[in-house]
């Protein structure tokens, strides 16, 4: 799968997510603990904002984030349409 279906997918996958989400609402939309969130924001592997005092990112952000680091050889990796590979 190039980037260009990750990210229709993971558009897909997002539709309902807000565009705009603080760490807590990234923990709950991807596959991260709201630990592992803030870690990557310290360390600059995920991109953020400091808005009054606390952390927002972008749903593209996330998406972004996503696509570079999803693993394409994980039997778990993008499941397309409930289909038993």
């Amino acid at each position: 799968m190039n980037k260009e279906e990750k990210r229709k997918e993971l558009e897909r996958m997002l539709r309902r997510c807000p565009e705009v989400l603080s760490p807590i609402k990234v923990s709950r939309w991807s596959p991260f603990g709201k630990n592992r969130v803030y870690e990557m924001i310290h360390t600059g592997e995920l991109r953020s904002f400091v808005y009054q005092g606390g952390y927002i990112i972008s749903k593209d952000d996330l998406i972004d984030y996503l696509i570079e680091h999803c693993d394409d050889e994980s039997p778990r990796a993008f499941a397309r349409g409930g289909s038993n590979e």
